[in-house]
C-alpha cells in the first residue's frame, strides 16, 4: 500500500516520506563524526600498511595501480577532513548510503521524530532543554526521541561542560525508496 508522499522542506534537511508495510530502502546524505572518520583512516592504514602521506606518494609515483584511484580520493577526502577539523574545529564530511530499514528501524522515524530532526537543523541550540523549550516538548520525552535518532546515526550528542548535552543533526537529507 502507498499512499501520497509528504515533504518535509527546511535550509539543512529534506524528508521525503512515502509509507508503505514493508522494509524500505532509505538513502543518507550525512556528515560523519570525527569518531567515523578516524576510524575509516585507521582502517585506509591497516588495509595498505602505511599513513596516507606515504600511500599518497607510493600513488603519484605509480607504484599503487590504478585500481585504488577511488580509495585514493576516498582517503584524501577524509584526511582532509580530519586536518581541517584539527586545525579549525569544523568538520565537513558527507557521505551518501543506501540502508535497508526494517520495520522496526521504520518504527522509530515518528512525525514528532521528523520534526525533531526538522529543528534540530534550522535551529541554533545550546542544550537538551533549550531545545526541548524552544518545541514546546517535555525534556524527558526529547531526550528519549534524541537517543532514538542517535541510534539510527542521524544526530550525535556532544557534552558541553560538566552537564551541557548539546544535540546536533547528521542528515543532510533522507529519502525513503520504494
Amino acid at each position: 500500500m502507498v499512499r501520497k508522499p509528504k515533504k518535509l522542506n527546511c535550509e539543512h534537511v529534506r524528508i521525503e516520506l512515502k509509507t508503505v508495510d514493508c522494509d524500505m530502502l532509505v538513502k543518507i546524505v550525512r556528515r560523519l563524526t570525527i569518531e567515523e572518520i578516524t576510524e575509516r583512516i585507521e582502517r585506509f592504514e591497516s588495509e595498505f600498511g602505511m599513513g596516507f602521506d606515504d600511500f599518497e606518494e607510493s600513488f603519484l609515483d605509480g607504484e599503487i595501480g590504478k585500481v585504488a584511484v577511488g580509495k585514493y580520493f576516498d582517503w584524501a577526502g577524509l584526511v582532509d577532513a580530519y586536518r581541517g577539523y584539527m586545525e579549525g574545529g569544523e568538520l565537513d564530511y558527507t557521505v551518501e548510503q543506501i540502508r535497508e530499514f526494517d520495520l522496526q528501524e521504520m518504527a522509530l522515524l515518528t512525525p514528532k521524530r521528523l520534526d525533531l530532526l526538522d529543528s534540530l537543523a534550522r535551529l541554533q541550540i545550546k542544550s537538551i532543554n533549550d531545545l526541548a523549550g524552544k518545541i514546546h516538548r517535555n525534556v524527558k520525552n526529547v531526550y528519549q526521541d534524541l537517543q532514538a535518532l542517535k541510534k539510527l546515526g542521524f544526530v550525535t550528542l556532544k557534552k558541553r561542560g560538566k552537564r551541557n548535552v548539546v544535540p546536533k543533526t547528521l542528515l543532510e537529507e533522507i529519502t525513503f525508496l520504494i
